[in-house]
This record gives C-alpha cells, structure tokens and sequence, in this order.
C-alpha cells in the first residue's frame, strides 16, 4: 500500500511557482524600440534578471503573458514593470570649440557667430535651463543667473580669449576681462530697456503692432541716426520677444511662438529677420532638430527628411509623429527671411554627415548606396547645398566606410565620392566646391587635378551632361557649371583658368557641331521668331562661356545690321502700337542679354 502511494506521487508534475500557462518576459529599451533579452517561467527570475542588466542598458521592463485556456491560445499581455536607467548628474561645464568669433564693439556680441559660439560653449547650461543665446543677450534676469552660476561663464570666458589671443597676439587675462565687462554690460542694458516701461506683449496684439508700439515708446528719445534709431527698435523688439520666450521652458514651445508670430506676411524684411534671429537660436539645440523631425528609423534617412526640411518640402507623415510646427518652419527656412534658421540647419546637416555615426541598418554596401542617393540631392546646378563646407563634409563622411586615415584616407574618400556621382557635370561641381574648402589648402593640387582630368576625359558637352537632356536645360547646366568655376577666383593654382577654358570650347564645339544657331534662326520663320530665338538663347542662365556667346552674338548682331531691321522684325502687326511694344520687349531683352 505504502508502496502504492508512493507511485500515485511520483506520478504528480512537481509544484509550480506560477500558474500554468503564465510566462514572464524581460525586455531592453535599445534607441527607440524594445528588444527581448529573456523569458522566464518565474516572476521572481524576472525581476532580477531585469535588476542584473539594467547597469548596462538604457531600460528595461517585464511584461507578464498569460494564456487563456480553452480560446485558441489567446494571449494577455500585460507591463509589470518598467525602470530606467539613472544616469548620474554631469555637473554644467563649457564646451570645448576649437574656434571663436572675435568681437571688438557690443553689438557684434549679438550678432550671428557670437550667438552661434555662446549656443555651443553653454550647450550644457541651456538644455539644462531651456533657454537659447538670445535669451541670455537680452533679458537681464537670465544674464544674471547664467553670470552667476558657478564658475560657468569666467572659465568658458577664459577659453575663447585663450583661443582669440592666438591671433591677436593680446594677453589673454586682459581680453578675457574685456570680455567679461562686456557681457555685464549687455546685461545692465536689458535691465535698462525694461525699467519704468510698459512694454506690449506680442502673442496678444501680433508683432507687426508691437513693433508699432516699439517705435512710440523710442520717439519719446530720438535717435542719433537713423541707424540707431533702427538698432534701438531691434534690440527693444528682441527684449519684448525674450521676456515670453523665458517663460516658455520648451524649445518647442518657443519655436511655435516665434513661427506663430513670424505668419504676418505683411511683416517688413527687418522685423522678419528679428525673429528669424531668435528662432535660429533655438534650433541650435540638436535636440530640437531632432524632435522636429520626429521618429525616424536609421539616420540617412533623417538627414534626407532634414534636406526637404531646409528646401521647404517637409510634410508629415504620421509614421513620424513630428511636431504640427516643422512644416511652418520648413516653408519659413526655404522663404526669403529666414536666413539664419536656414544657416543654422545646414550647419547641422554639415556636422552630421562629417560624422561616423552608422548611417542606416544593413551591410556595408547598402549603406553606401544609400550615401550615394543623399549626395545626390545635395548637388545643385549652382553648386552643392551647403557649399564647399558640405562638399569637405561629404568626403570626411565617407571615411566612416574605409579604414585608413590621414591623406591616404582623404585621397580614398575621394576617388570614392566621385564614383558615387553619375555625371562629369556633377564630378565637377562637387570638385570646385571642395576646392573652396578648408582642404585646399593641403589638397588643392590633387582637387584640381582630379577636376581637371574629368573635364579632358569628357569628349564632348554630351559626355559631361547627360546626354538625354533637351537643349535649353543642357545648356543652362553647362553655364552654371561655368559660373561656378569662375566665380569669385579662389580656386587653387590655375585650376579655374584651366578648367573654364575647357569648357568653354566644349559648349562652343557643341553649338558648332550641333548645329545649334541653324535650329534656332531657322529661315522659314519670320525675323522677329528668329532673332528673339537666339536672344533668348543667349541670356546669361543659357549661355555663360565666352566662345559659345561670342558665335551666338555675331549671328544677332548680322540681323540687327541688315537694313531697315525694325521695319523687318514688326512686319505682319497690325497697329503701331503693338509694333511699338515688341520692338520694346526686344530691346529689353538685348539689354538683359548683355548685348547693348
């Protein structure tokens, strides 16, 4: 019997901790998503599971499943538990920089680069306090806390005159008092604007109306000149905007008053630029561009969604989830007021591409197709978006793909960069801009060299441009590529010389060979088809090159010299009015050719 029963028992499953059909899943948060680290049949195994990796992880969580009995193995999934990683407090110190914009009067510490400068050297104290550079410039309270929080401003101070010094050849305690004096200085004049002033307050009235009130509350104290009067009013415009900004902790709360503000499109230039100067300021922060752009899955694609961002395509997507505002700003970056905002993105597209980041999931080669679609869109038939600073970046970029450094690197990079572009055209855009880079000067022979033998490797303009373009586009991108190679005569050695001429016979053979002049003045059309033709070819975005103008313009001139011209070119109008103004618009049109 005994022995009976101690069969029965064996027979038993061992007791269980959970229920059957109970299971305890142990997940880690990697960027934006969770992954599984373990499931375990016990909650307690969970739990310290999830103790044990937390260290190491950003945060963990467990989720407990149960399995419904008799429902076709329905599943219940419920979050027991969450916690995040504790990051330890990093006291405020200065950001390093390796430059700094030197300013000689008070005002040129508000300026643009100085703004700039203060947003990275304080990067840490503004995203703690959620205030911008602007901020501190011209509200006296902010001034005083960031100049009396510890020992922040001296020994951020104390670095840019260091750096400031190098060049000046000053001592550098004596400029960082300077320095130092000026920034009290600024703060006193914030205090001042405020004091015994009823100031209006924008989100109420709109900021065309506060200007108005701006320019009432300065009449009472005319102005020496009408440049001080006109700088008075900006800088009072400022203080009213920052003293709301200040109680808008969030940057994106910030960016939605000014672009809110900024919608008035009667709004004069210069009150759009004031606020096109605040707004710039609070997308320094990279965290703010980041949460414009909302959820994005790797970071190409980011810095794609970036591009349409800055050229005023950007619209939402709900995948996303970005913020309502970033298509308001997309479209205020790419108008004709927002030039600082606009900087300041392109200068955060610039750092991010330089980068080493990984730039998408996949394998190497994936990576780099998808590289190559990005530098696509930033070549540009005047140059490349962001210009010879960005031309540097996409080639430091692409050293995230090769292993060797130092000049080897470069001259890899290079050769590689220009096999991602499809074109000699574009070759030559991206070599004459990062020939105007900061690297010409240690690679500027190689750059021209490298730019040089894509133009004599080219046969003819069909092998430069691509070849399927009609006409008119072709030749407009042959005359801003030579526009770009001539322009303003930095370019190393006599690469431009050397290079525009080649270009120059290409576009003159083309028309030659071509038959161009024969397809445009085509004797079966009237005089006046034929000689607005060829006007109309000859205008400055069609045709750049002197050779290929000078073919053009001896063909026109030969029919202005045939006698009674004007008589010929209205033949067939009715009234003499209408011959009047064709023979007008023809004449504008010469003028704007640059013949006449």
């Amino acid at each position: 019997m005994v022995l009976g029963l101690l069969q029965d028992k064996a027979k038993r499953p061992p007791p269980l901790s959970e229920p059957r059909g109970i299971s305890f899943e142990v997940q880690y948060l990697k960027d934006d998503h969770w992954l599984t680290e373990q499931i375990c049949r016990k909650e307690e195994d969970a739990r310290a599971l999830a103790a044990r990796i937390l260290p190491t992880r950003t945060g963990v969580r467990i989720i407990r499943e149960f399995v419904r009995p008799g429902r076709g193995g329905e599943t219940v999934d419920t979050i027991i538990h969450t916690e995040y990683r504790q990051e330890p407090k990093r006291p405020i110190a200065p950001v390093p920089v390796d430059e700094a914009h030197y300013c000689r009067v008070p005002q040129e510490y508000m300026a643009f680069d100085s703004r700039v400068l203060i947003s990275r050297v304080l990067r840490q104290y503004l995203d703690e306090k959620g205030v911008t550079a602007s901020e501190l410039l011209h509200n006296a309270n902010e001034a005083k806390r960031v100049l009396n929080f510890e020992a922040l401003v001296p020994n951020a101070v104390s670095r840019i005159a260091t750096l400031q010094v190098k060049e000046t050849g000053e001592d550098s305690r004596a400029r960082r008092d300077v320095i130092l004096g000026v920034l009290e200085q600024l703060r006193q004049r914030a205090e001042k604007a405020v004091a015994n002033r009823t100031l209006p307050y924008p989100k109420e009235i709109g900021f065309a109306a506060t200007m108005r009130q701006v320019d009432e509350i300065l009449g009472a104290t005319p102005a020496a000149t009408p440049e001080t009067a006109a700088e008075e009013a900006a800088y009072l415009g400022k203080v009213i905007v920052c003293r709301d900004l200040v109680n808008i902790r969030g940057l994106l709360g910030k960016a939605e008053l000014l672009i809110e503000l900024a919608a008035d499109d009667s709004l004069p230039a210069d009150h759009a630029a004031l606020l096109d100067q605040l707004l710039a300021d609070v997308l320094t922060a990279p965290d703010m561009v980041r949460d414009m752009l909302g959820r994005q899955p790797d970071l190409v694609t980011a810095l794609n969604r970036l591009i349409d961002l800055i050229s005023g395509t950007f619209e939402p997507q709900p995948a996303e989830m970005s913020p309502e505002c970033t298509a308001a700003i997309s479209r205020w970056v790419a108008g004709p007021h927002g030039k600082e905002t606009r900087a300041v993105l392109l200068d955060f597209l610039r750092r991010q591409v330089r980068g080493t980041q990984r730039l998408s999931h996949g394998e190497p080669f994936q990576q780099i197709a998808k590289y190559r679609a990005f530098v696509g869109r930033l070549i540009r038939l005047d140059g490349l978006l962001g210009g010879p600073a960005m031309a540097e970046a996409v080639l430091m970029g692409y050293q995230r793909f090769i292993e060797q450094g130092g000049a080897e690197g470069r001259r890899l990079a290079l050769e590689s960069v220009l096999q991602l572009l499809p074109t000699g055209a574009e070759r030559l855009v991206y070599l004459t801009c990062l020939a105007r880079s900061d690297l010409a000067a240690t690679d500027g022979a190689a750059i021209a060299a490298q730019a040089l033998e894509v133009a004599n490797r080219s046969a003819g303009l069909n092998d430069l441009v691509d070849r399927a373009l009609p006409l008119k586009p072709k030749m407009e991108a042959s005359a801003a590529l030579y526009r770009l190679v001539m322009e303003d005569g930095d370019l190393p050695g006599e690469m431009a010389e050397k290079l525009g001429s080649r270009l120059d016979d290409m576009v003159a053979a083309y028309i030659v060979d071509g038959r161009v002049i024969e397809r445009l003045d085509d004797p079966a059309a009237s005089l006046r088809v034929r000689a607005t033709r060829l006007v109309q070819f000859a205008a400055a975005e069609v045709l750049a090159s002197p050779k290929a103008r000078r073919i053009v313009r001896d063909q026109i001139i030969s029919h202005l010299r045939q006698p009674n011209f004007d008589a010929k070119f209205v033949e067939g109008l009715a009234t003499e009015a209408e011959k009047a103004a064709v023979l007008r618009n023809f004449y504008d049109l010469l003028n704007r050719a640059q013949f006449m």
